[in-house]
């Protein structure tokens, strides 16, 4: 699930969340997801600030909100793109003290959901390879 402020999504990457994605931005869905990864294995130690600050110059939010709203409209059409450009900036990006993971920054919603479909496509594409065979 997505949890972006106050309301949480399922979501779901496809081949036309991907195209939708390229052709709002001309970005590779996979790769802008995997540049938050990257990113985080590079900014480990740093402070909360720090590593706030490199999140959030990987892409604007513009490019995150078009991102989450395609892996999202994907299972769900009824969520507009305006509704999570809303979410992205009544977030913000930066960590606050808030004790609860529905009002995360964009930055870090972003980077969880890059290691949430991380996480899925290693669970699933060794599922897809048993079925292919070199007979």
């Amino acid at each position: 699930m997505i949890h972006l402020c106050y309301k949480s999504y399922g979501w779901k990457v496809t081949e036309g969340a991907c195209k939708s994605f390229f052709d709002k931005t001309g970005l590779d869905l996979y790769t802008v997801f995997g540049d938050y990864i990257s990113t985080s294995l590079k900014v480990q130690g740093e402070n909360a600030i720090g590593m706030m600050q490199a999140y959030s110059k990987l892409y604007t939010r513009d490019v995150a909100s078009k991102a989450l709203h395609a892996i999202i409209s994907s299972i769900n059409d009824e969520v507009k793109l305006n509704e999570i450009e809303d979410a992205t900036f009544r977030v913000g990006w930066y960590l606050s003290d808030r004790p609860d993971e529905l009002s995360e920054p964009w930055p870090f919603v972003m980077l969880k959901t890059a290691y949430e479909i991380n996480d899925y496509n290693n669970a699933n594409i060794p599922k897809k390879k048993a079925g292919i065979s070199a007979e």
